[in-house]
């Protein structure tokens, strides 16, 4: 019995965080990126529990959760919603009881936290389904590359702190990096347009995502562009907008290991045709089942071997489709190895005989 989750937030690593650890919790997520999209998907399906971010551009969380409440065709008008945020003393907890949340989670959410959550709030039948995952042994190998250390601002101890393991710092790490590119031009943009509202709402995103794998100070900095946004302090703005945005984009390189364009790919052993047959074809299955860890576990051996350039554009396309859950999208990336051996079309005829 499967149990269904939908989690709306507009940040990427915020809300594939939040999903990567409800995966490990046994739980099948479903993410939306923004307000309407969480109310279109609560329309599709019922859920049996919702995380809905407060403060998001076009609406906030509490205007998300009236329409989901009170539209005619809503399947959750009665589904338990959590409301999720950074601390705001102005607010406090009671603010969301009574907007209609049963609870409220300061991000970024701690893991053992979202375990009681999901025992608290999960109907009866349920809770039998979450599990918190296996601690890791003193023994166990780190999956932590050596040369993360040399970036002396980057807390990796707060990282897997905050993501609860240390696969889940890397997963939390590699969102980030992929999202430099598209949050620092968001950011430019409401900056050299004057739009102070979703200015002061993207490097909110920042902060808490920077915070989240352990950039403190950037993610400090952020902050205090946040609270000028808040009380239109254009010239703190003016004044640092532009070190955020270049200390920000800096991380393009300092983190540019993660691709697997490094030195250390040249002493990965060639993967044989056999092995990337049975991984993708496994990849296409557990897509199809929405399996997060199944997926995680073959990525994960598949990053052990080097690929041909053809090869490695699909496992690029398969992990950029994992990175945001979308499992439509990893299971077409995952045919097209399948395809490029047999043609199109040869699983599905397989399928459907």
């Amino acid at each position: 019995m499967s149990v269904n989750v939908l989690v709306v937030d507009d940040s990427k690593v915020e809300r594939n965080y939040l999903a990567g650890l409800l995966g490990r919790l046994g739980v099948t997520p479903e993410t939306a990126e923004n307000c309407d999209d969480g109310v279109f998907k609560a329309c599709q399906q019922e859920y049996d529990l919702m995380f809905i971010d407060y403060f998001m551009p076009d609406s906030d969380g509490v205007h998300a959760l009236k329409e989901i409440r009170t539209m005619t065709d809503s399947r959750n008008v009665g589904t338990p919603a959590i409301a999720l945020g950074t601390a705001d003393p102005v607010l406090g907890d009671d603010f969301f009881m009574m907007q209609g949340f049963i609870n409220y989670l300061e991000k970024p959410v701690d893991h053992e936290l979202l375990h009681a959550a999901l025992l608290l709030y999960l109907p009866d039948m349920k809770r039998a389904e979450i599990g918190l995952a296996e601690a890791e042994t003193d023994g166990a190998a780190s999956v932590i590359p050596g040369w993360l250390k040399d970036i002396e601002e980057l807390n990796i101890k707060d990282g897997i702190k905050n993501c609860g393991t240390e696969e889940g710092f890397m997963s939390a790490l590699g969102i980030f990096y992929n999202s430099v590119d598209n949050m620092a031009h968001e950011i430019r943009s409401y900056y050299s347009s004057e739009n102070w509202t979703d200015y002061t709402i993207k490097v909110h995103a920042l902060k808490s995502s920077a915070r989240i794998i352990g950039l403190a100070d950037l993610s400090e900095l952020a902050k205090k562009l946040e609270a000028a946004g808040d009380g239109g302090d254009l010239d703190f703005i003016h004044a640092e907008t532009e070190h955020l945005l270049s200390w920000y984009m800096s991380y393009k390189q300092k983190l540019a290991r993660l691709t697997g364009g490094d030195e250390d790919e040249k002493e990965k052993p060639p993967a044989d045709q056999d092995f990337l047959e049975d991984a993708f074809s496994s990849l296409e299955e557990f897509a199809g089942q929405m399996d997060y860890d199944m997926v995680e576990m073959v990525i994960g051996s598949l990053e052990e071997y080097s690929l041909e350039p053809e090869n490695q554009e699909i496992f690029d396309a398969v992990n950029a489709a994992f990175l945001t859950l979308d499992w439509n999208a990893l299971r077409t990336a995952a045919h097209r190895y399948i395809e490029k051996l047999y043609g199109d079309g040869a699983v599905d005829e397989e399928d459907s005989g």
